[in-house]
């Protein structure tokens, strides 16, 4: 006696395109979601309409078309337009967006930290380098620089002046007055510097000693970190470039998500979508099926 099938499947296998005998055949003991999945992994663009229509739940979707697969993500997410695709970006993680730095030319990511907001470059450096280090790189411009900030407080400087190691107190003070140290009271010295106007204290400082300079700019940062955003981005942007780019690009995660983000998105299209396809996979079924299930349709059907 031969296998037939019941009405409500004999709809559903009209819905489908698939021929009766070929539905006994085929699938005489599967259930619909057996026959939907391996319907739409043969291409039939009729199974994909049904899934489309009627699955609603992630994990139905992630299973019926292997959205575990970064590759088929890949397929899918490169059908997408400049403006879809950069909505999957804010689900990526930190790691998953510094990953796609790596695709930038060093030079390239050299020109957009220059871009970057100062308090961010300064994490990334901090991540790269020990601190002592960071202050041995200022260059004596960068120092320079600095001492010429008006965000850089007197009483703060004319504390850690007051605090020099006795070797570094003992160039500062030659320097001052071209005297033996000996000669002069290190006290009174600094007292009478700090009755020097604003703008005059700070064009004083500017040009003492760089050992000094550097000394200070140590105590100052250890003390304060945040004055480490006084110096210009050319100064860490310069200290970055020292390194070869992976070792560059790994401390690059301590940037703002958003800036990520901003840099990452203008990699050209095939290198955005692999950057996109590292998305976490049930994010990505809720994304599609939110207003978004025609682009299974076109990469499913290539």
């Amino acid at each position: 006696m031969a296998l037939v099938i019941d009405a409500n499947m004999k709809l559903f296998a009209d819905r489908m395109h698939i021929t009766s005998s070929r539905m006994v055949r085929d699938y005489g003991l599967s259930t619909v979601d057996e026959i939907i999945e391996a319907e739409a992994e043969k291409g039939n663009k009729h199974a994909v309409e049904y899934a489309r229509e009627y699955y609603h739940s992630p994990e139905k979707l992630i299973k019926l078309f292997k959205l575990t697969d970064v590759e088929n993500k890949y397929a899918i997410i490169n059908k997408m337009d400049e403006r879809t695709r950069a909505k999957l970006l804010p689900y990526l993680q930190h790691e998953d967006l510094d990953m796609g730095l790596y695709f930038f030319t060093q030079e390239k990511l050299l020109e957009m930290l220059m871009e970057t907001e100062t308090e961010e470059l300064v994490r990334v450096v901090l991540e790269a380098f020990p601190f002592e280090q960071i202050i041995e790189m200022f260059r004596e411009e960068d120092l320079a620089y600095f001492f010429m900030q008006d965000d850089l407080k007197k009483t703060d400087v004319i504390e850690q002046l007051k605090m020099l190691p006795p070797d570094v107190m003992q160039k500062f003070v030659e320097g001052v007055t071209g005297m033996p140290a000996e000669e002069t009271n290190p006290m009174e010295l600094i007292n009478s510097i700090a009755e020097l106007p604003d703008d005059k204290f700070h064009k004083f400082m500017a040009v003492i000693d760089p050992d000094v300079q550097r000394q200070l700019t140590f105590q100052l940062t250890k003390e304060e970190p945040e004055y480490l955003e006084l110096f210009p981005n050319s100064a860490y942007v310069n200290m970055l470039s020292t390194l070869m780019k992976p070792d560059m690009v790994k401390p690059m995660v301590m940037l703002d998500k958003d800036t990520l983000i901003q840099m990452v998105s203008i990699l050209p299209q095939d290198m955005l979508s692999i950057v996109a396809a590292q998305i976490d996979t049930k994010h990505f079924a809720k994304f599609l099926q939110d207003g978004h299930m025609d682009l299974i349709e076109d990469a499913w059907m290539i």
